[in-house]
Formats: structure tokens, sequence, C-alpha cells
């Protein structure tokens, strides 16, 4: 009887050491996982700022050697360095031919970094220069290289008007559709 006792209470000891051993296993295995996903994580995002780090090196870089002369310094001429791009809903304009339409999604380049604290003031503004600009094409009109080209400095016009300054200095058309 003394003896089936001490077997009872020694199973009982077991148990909870058992479940304890589980327990650290359970929670190493969990630390060690933590461990290698965050050593990725900052890998990974390390390799980005790098690359970025070294993109910035070559505008510097490249700047510096155009010297902004001739010109093409803030007007976003190639070598200067660019200001904030604020991306702009999509459009979807009839064009002038009847069954003709004009999908684009533009992207508006400003001189200085940072988004002009008039421009969420002015976007019913600009977005209805815009618009109007690109209602009055034909589809001959915008589907060559100089026609987009022509239609691109039109669209900074336009909005530079619209919000009364000359902040624009460039645009972008980052998804262009006719059909």
């Amino acid at each position: 009887m003394a003896s089936d006792k001490r077997e009872k209470d020694e199973g009982k000891e077991e148990a909870p050491k058992k479940s304890k051993k589980k327990l650290f296993i359970i929670i190493g295995a969990v630390v060690v996982l933590l461990i290698v996903a965050g050593g990725a994580f900052f890998m990974l995002k390390g390799g980005k700022k790098a690359a970025e780090g070294e993109g910035e090196e070559a505008t510097d870089e490249s700047t510096e050697s155009s010297g902004e002369k001739g010109g093409e310094g803030k007007e976003g001429g190639k070598g200067s360095l660019s200001g904030s791009i604020v991306p702009l809903d999509t459009f979807i304009v009839n064009l002038q031919v009847k069954g003709s339409f004009l999908k684009t999604t533009i992207q508006l380049e400003f001189g200085e970094p940072g988004q002009p604290h008039t421009l969420e003031a002015d976007m019913p503004k600009v977005r209805d220069a815009i618009i109007r600009i690109m209602s009055g094409k034909t589809a001959q009109d915008i589907l060559s290289v100089e026609g987009k080209e022509k239609l691109r400095e039109e669209v900074k016009d336009g909005v530079n008007n619209a919000m009364g300054s000359e902040d624009v200095v460039n645009v972008y058309f980052t998804e262009f559709i006719v059909q």
C-alpha cells in the first residue's frame, strides 16, 4: 500500500514536469520563430533602404554634375531633384468623337517637397480643369507621342491656372487608355 501510494505520488510529480517541459519547448520554439522572422524583416527592410540610399546618392551626383544650368533645374528637367508627387484619382472622360473614351490616372509633381496646402481646397478646380482639357480632345489628338506631350503641357498649365500658382512642374500619366 505504501509503495502504491509512492508510485501515485511519483506519477503526479512527473506529470507536471512533462507539461512544463512541453511548455518550455513551445515557448522556445515561438521565441526562435520570432527571432528568425524579425531578422528576416530587418534584413529585407534594410536592403530596401540601402537601395533607396544608393538611388538618392546617384540623383545628388547627377544634379551636381549638371549644375542645374540651361533651364533644367526647377522645371523638372533631367538631373533635377524632384519635389513631391501627388497621385490624383482616375479620370474617365468622353472624348469629342461620339463613343470615344479616355481613362487616365495622373500624378502631379510639385517643385517644392511637400504637398501645397491649397491643393486639397483647390482639388475640385483642378479636377474640373483636367476634365475640360481632356474632353476637348479627339482620340487622334492624344494617341501619338507628340499628342500626349502636348496634353501633358496643357494639363500642367490648366492645373497651375486653377490653383493660381506655378507649383506644378510636371505631369505624369500612369495609366492611359483610349477606347
